[in-house]
């Protein structure tokens, strides 16, 4: 339907996903090549709550959510819904509930932690 589209993905996405999209990077990556990129219509595959910031920093451009319909709503992580900013605020003010990781994982899952960071910390 939409044949000049981009198709833009955040890297935790399948990779299925990941093998089609035009570009992949973290949620800030992703706004800031929807405001640079001359394109004007872009399939999103991530959380849909980015789509209303891309809206408002391109308003001349088409934010289409991958999938169209949204009855699917694979693009929405349902564990992130059940974060809130007071179940953040306990946590960090208790400390609890503590994470133990095995050394070797904590290491290999810094990599791409970081690795995000950089990405999304680029002009």
């Amino acid at each position: 339907m939409h044949p000049h589209a981009l198709f833009i993905a955040h890297p935790e996405c399948e990779e299925l996903v990941l093998k089609q999209a035009d570009y992949i990077g973290s949620t800030t990556g992703m706004l800031n090549f929807t405001k640079e990129n001359p394109a004007t219509t872009f399939i999103v595959a991530t959380e849909s709550g980015i789509l209303h910031q891309m809206e408002k920093s391109s308003p001349g451009k088409t934010f289409i959510p991958a999938p169209p319909n949204n009855n699917c709503a694979c693009n929405d992580c349902p564990h992130m819904k059940l974060n809130t900013l007071e179940k953040v605020y306990l946590c960090l003010k208790h400390e609890l509930p503590e994470v133990q990781i095995d050394p070797l994982l904590f290491d290999d899952a810094l990599k791409p932690l970081q690795r995000m960071l950089e990405i999304s910390a680029k002009p």
